[in-house]
């Protein structure tokens, strides 16, 4: 390539991406796999490289839907009778090198059997995975553990185990795999670099580049690097051996973020470009898949390594991808780092498998609802997993603010819990299914309901400051409101004994006289949750909050907090969310609410306008007011519009969701919102201790979660689903019509 053209081509990339939205990726996997499939009609055996490319064909169809992939993958399936080499007698097995159906353990024989557990997985049938565990489970009788004997293993094979072991709950699976993994980490994994050789033949000193440098071959590492990727996804989190596949995953992101080619591209040679310069496509694209699928599910830094991620979709969108559909610059088989023989029609199987992996994941990484489950699940997970064990008040970093008025520091914990419950329970609502969403949502709710249970027990380390202060009541209300929220889901399944205890705590809150603010509300919210459940509600609690609410209510969507107004959040944090909440049980018990009902909505409504018009171009609010630090909670009447289907005509889905993916991206960029032990941190964008109030910790903070209450909404509803529209700012400061602001 021309020098000056791969500058102009390095310094177009980025732009170009920005162009690009999920849709446009889902056209661009149609182009290659059309292509792929029209020009390859007939099925092909099982050896490793036909069986890599139906792993990105199944990846493709999970993101497009188009059965005919789905159907691509089953014929081929059914012409090689569900089976890799297809020996009969097992004393005839072997598991060195071959081509032969005797190699039934070589592991290119094996790769296949990840598409038939996939294809199991969508309709099952015994005999679709029956030749897999009759293979895989005869291995594992044997002593040997030296299978893995070469980098591209590792994806041949490894996501293998941890498909079985989640289709036959087998513990042997992931036994083995660490014994097998163990053996080719010892063999090949160069710790100083971070990268695998390729098998014993390329360990240093023994070979070297002509330059005399190590030799890491791209597609071998990419081979591991897709791997662990796979492995990761179907890894149980209590696998005793997960945070070694994790530290090895990052170890491999951090070596080849810095070997990256500013097109976007690895070279064959990863350390050293001269060995075998100019484009290469294979190892480039499963380093992609790698680094997105990483980004994706959070287990890589999406500040650090999303731009490594686009620069490499853009050097496979752009330059690999030819304008017949044709994937180019794939080196042809071979185990070297020094062929030249690729050209941007050179083209292979494996080649076209690993561009609809990646392909695959940058829609994923595009669709807003990845990030917002994504950044969900970063906060909630480290509270909820910790407090499932009763360990959260021995384990969290308690952050106090600088001006502490001297309460019991352990009302952290009841904000913390509450809080973040109030905003996750719509999300946790949402039926189990086999996504990856739906694994980590799933996880989240069984670590919820024990530490719903934890809350509440007098025998536990984390059993809530419930009977001193008045603080809980606060957060009690919050704990309450994730009831309302979810109760199918989050109150119900809870045992008998807990759910008494859950009456009796809320009730000795009235205890708490609640001053004349929006404290009321956390009374009557607690009040109407024991009314949702017969539990002797003090109606009178309710009745006077609504009357004050109301009284308070100063104009143009705006409520006092009190007899004075302050211009604050507090109408995002507490006074409308609640004020409607409370107003949609007493509707479903007494009709004669539902005129006051309608009245909130209307006002929630116009507040939510300005909620939104208060969005810049660059995904900035105002600050103003207290409590500052709860962050994205400013936007939880906009959420909750969302979430009701209740958005005025003014705002659409589509528009809102933008918006709102835009202030997340621009808070979370910043460096320092989370400590050491992924809980966040006192500040609004990063670390700022000094914007706290004297009533802040850093369990308070949680109440940024109020803004992923569209999360319970199904990922094919409209909100999610509706093209990206501009907010109103960006269409005001770039020239464009934008409708007039009119108080309601």
């Amino acid at each position: 390539m021309r020098p000056f053209y791969s500058l102009l081509l390095a310094l177009l990339l980025p732009a170009t991406l920005q162009a690009q939205n999920a849709a446009d990726v889902i056209a661009i996997i149609e182009k290659a796999n059309d292509y792929w499939q029209k020009t390859n009609p007939r099925p092909g055996n099982a050896f490793w490289h036909q069986a890599a490319y139906h792993t990105g064909n199944m990846a493709a169809y999970q993101v497009t839907g188009k059965e005919e992939y789905r159907r691509y993958s089953e014929l081929w399936a059914e012409a090689n009778e569900w089976k890799g080499a297809k020996a009969p007698r097992k004393q005839d097995w072997k598991y060195t090198y071959g081509e032969t159906d005797a190699y039934v353990m070589f592991g290119d024989w094996q790769t296949c059997f990840q598409t038939y557990i996939d294809l199991y997985n969508l309709a099952p049938d015994k005999k679709k995975i029956a030749r897999a565990r009759e293979v895989m489970e005869y291995q594992m009788s044997l002593q040997e553990s030296g299978f893995w004997w070469w980098a591209d293993a590792l994806y041949m094979v490894m996501p293998v185990m941890t498909k079985l072991h989640e289709a036959t709950g087998n513990a042997l699976y992931l036994q083995k795999l660490h014994e097998y993994f163990t053996f080719a980490k010892n063999l090949m994994y160069d710790e100083s670099s971070g990268l695998f050789f390729r098998d014993a033949k390329y360990i240093y000193p023994r070979h070297k580049t002509r330059s005399g440098l190590k030799d890491f071959w791209a597609r071998g590492n990419g081979w591991v690097f897709a791997g662990l990727a796979k492995v990761l996804q179907d890894l149980p989190p209590t696998d005793a051996h997960r945070d070694e596949y994790i530290q090895v995953f990052r170890d491999m992101a951090a070596a080849l973020k810095n070997s990256q080619q500013p097109e976007g591209h690895w070279t064959r040679s990863i350390l050293d470009p001269s060995q075998a310069p100019g484009y290469e496509t294979s190892g480039t694209a499963f380093f992609a898949y790698g680094f997105l699928w990483g980004v994706n599910n959070g287990f890589l830094d999406r500040d650090l390594y999303s731009p490594v991620a686009e620069k490499a979709w853009s050097y496979l969108s752009r330059v690999a991808l030819q304008e017949d559909g044709r994937v180019g610059f794939v080196q042809p088989i071979g185990e070297r780092a020094d062929q030249h023989n690729v050209e941007p029609t050179t083209t292979a199987d494996f080649g076209v498998g690993a561009f609809l992996l990646a392909a695959s994941e940058m829609a994923k990484y595009l669709n807003d609802r990845l990030y917002w489950t994504a950044l969900a699940y970063k906060i909630a997970a480290p509270v909820l997993e910790k407090m499932s064990k009763g360990e959260l008040a021995a384990t969290m970093q308690v952050e106090l603010s600088p001006t502490w008025d001297g309460r019991d520091r352990r009302v952290t914990y009841m904000e913390c819990f509450g809080r973040l419950m109030d905003g996750v329970a719509p999300w946790l609502s949402l039926p189990d299914d086999n996504t990856a969403e739906g694994k980590q949502r799933r996880q989240l709710r069984e670590w919820a309901l024990k530490s719903y249970a934890h809350a509440v027990d007098p025998a536990s380390p984390d059993y809530l400051l419930w009977r001193k202060e008045g603080q809980p009541l606060v957060d009690a209300a919050y704990v309450a409101s994730s009831f309302l929220r979810a109760p199918e889901q989050l109150w119900q399944p809870l045992d008998k004994l807990t759910k008494q205890r859950y009456i009796e705590e809320f009730r000795q809150l009235r205890r708490v006289d609640p001053p004349y603010t929006n404290w009321l509300l956390f009374s009557a919210t607690i009040e109407t949750f024991l009314l949702s459940v017969d539990a002797q509600p003090d109606m009178y609690r309710i009745s006077s909050a609504l009357r004050k609410i109301e009284e308070w209510f100063v104009g143009d969507g705006w409520y006092a907090d009190g007899q004075r107004f302050a211009f604050d959040y507090y109408n995002s944090y507490v006074i409308q969310p609640m004020y409607v909440q409370v107003l949609q049980v007493l509707r479903q018990r007494d009709r004669s609410a539902a005129r006051n009902l309608e009245i909130a909505q209307r006002r929630m409504q116009r507040y939510g306008i300005i909620l939104e018009r208060f969005i810049s171009p660059e995904g900035t609010f105002p600050v103003f007011g207290r409590s500052m630090t709860y962050r994205l909670g400013v936007f939880q009447p906009l959420a909750l519009l969302a979430w009701r289907g209740m958005l005025p005509a003014e705002l659409p889905e589509g528009q809102v969701r933008s918006a709102l993916t835009r202030t997340m991206k621009r808070m979370f960029s910043v460096e320092g919102n989370f400590n050491e032990g992924g809980f966040l941190q006192l500040g609004f964008a990063g670390h700022q201790p000094d914007l706290a109030d004297w009533y802040t910790n850093n369990g308070s903070l949680y109440l940024t979660s109020e803004i992923f209450l569209p999360l319970g909404l199904p990922a094919d509803h409209s909100f999610w689903t509706s093209p990206a529209m501009e907010s109103t700012q960006q269409k005001a400061w770039s020239g464009k019509p934008f409708p007039k602001d009119r108080a309601q």
